[in-house]
């Protein structure tokens, strides 16, 4: 591992890689346990704590911007561990030339966001950086929430016969920006780009055991990340996996996999198999999540953990982690 490749923020094998190195690097100053927030608890009190930066191309699109995208991404980072979201940090990283107008917009879609999830920004940062240094405009966040339902919901946490559950079609974010990229008319596709915070009391009356968004590296690659930090086993049901049709003209022109395109509006849950009914009824009382279904199961532990595909044929495919990088600046 030489130099740096953009694989290495595909969230696939080589992302994996440089974390194992920065890790490595960092010993015992490392406190985590490979969830998208951090936990901890102070004066009685469980807290989540996430980070993640934002460098998408294009950085306006059907459904979103990356100021919308940077609120929403951090919001659901913190959702995924059952936390609350209360306050977001904001660092701007501008390239000379980026004009006001374009700024307006994404500080706009920052304050419309927060505001709908009731969340404050805390503390920020701008930096300027000379013309060609940067694409324009990169985004920083952290994000701060409280854990509502302790330690009962990890990545760790996926058992045999538990079911996977997801809240909406695969794809429709990295679908997108592929093909506005390569100058396609999508259609009536927009992004996905929304936050879960309506998953909270869901969190908290059921038994869930995982909830991860699957952005970088889409459904398949996520679903590696917990069958390892499970060991289990995990199989999908082709003829069950939502895709638009959009998505699926998109995938078929550019050589691309909805299963590893980046949501940014979705979340899979890996439950009980006896909560599954019960959660997919609750999931479809709420319109942003009424195509929510049951796309898989866990099979087993093992030792070698696994993610498969149930074809329509009856075969089975295995789904690893990607080893490059299939669509790169997606968030």
């Amino acid at each position: 591992m030489a130099t740096i490749r953009l694989a290495h923020g595909s969230g696939g094998k080589a992302a994996r890689e440089l974390l194992d190195f920065i890790s490595g690097l960092l010993g015992s100053c490392l406190v985590g346990a490979g969830e998208d927030s951090g936990s901890f608890t102070l004066s009685g009190t469980d807290w989540a704590m996430t980070t993640d930066s934002f460098i998408i191309t294009p950085p306006f699109f059907p459904g979103g911007d990356i100021g919308k995208l940077s609120v929403c991404g951090t919001v659901n980072d913190l959702v995924m561990v059952g936390a609350r979201p209360i306050y977001l940090t904001l660092s701007l990283l501008l390239e000379e030339g980026f004009s006001f107008t374009e700024l307006e917009r994404v500080i706009t879609s920052v304050r419309e966001e927060a505001l709908r999830h009731r969340v404050k920004i805390i503390a920020g940062d701008t930096k300027v950086a000379a013309r060609g240094e940067l694409d324009g405009i990169f985004i920083n966040t952290a994000g701060l929430g409280e854990r509502l339902c302790g330690d009962k919901i990890g990545a760790r946490r996926a058992r045999p016969g538990d079911r996977v559950l997801i809240t909406g079609s695969m794809g429709d974010h990295g679908g997108l920006i592929m093909a506005l990229r390569h100058g396609f008319n999508p259609g009536r596709l927009r992004s996905d780009c929304a936050a879960l915070t309506g998953l909270l009391p869901l969190a908290v009356e059921f038994d869930i055991h995982v909830m991860r968004d699957p952005t970088r590296g889409g459904v398949a690659t996520v679903l590696n990340e917990i069958a390892r930090a499970s060991g289990v086993d995990v199989l999908l049901w082709e003829e069950a996996l939502p895709v638009k049709e959009e998505v699926k003209g998109i995938c078929e022109i550019l050589g691309l996999d909805p299963l590893y395109l980046a949501c940014e509006g979705r979340a899979l849950l890996v439950c009980a198999p006896e909560e599954s009914a019960r959660i997919l009824e609750e999931l479809h009382r709420r319109e942003e999540f009424a195509a929510s279904r049951e796309i898989g199961e866990v099979t087993g532990f093992s030792a070698d953990p696994k993610v498969s595909l149930l074809t329509i044929t009856g075969g089975r495919r295995l789904l690893p982690l990607p080893v490059e990088e299939l669509t790169p600046r997606i968030c």
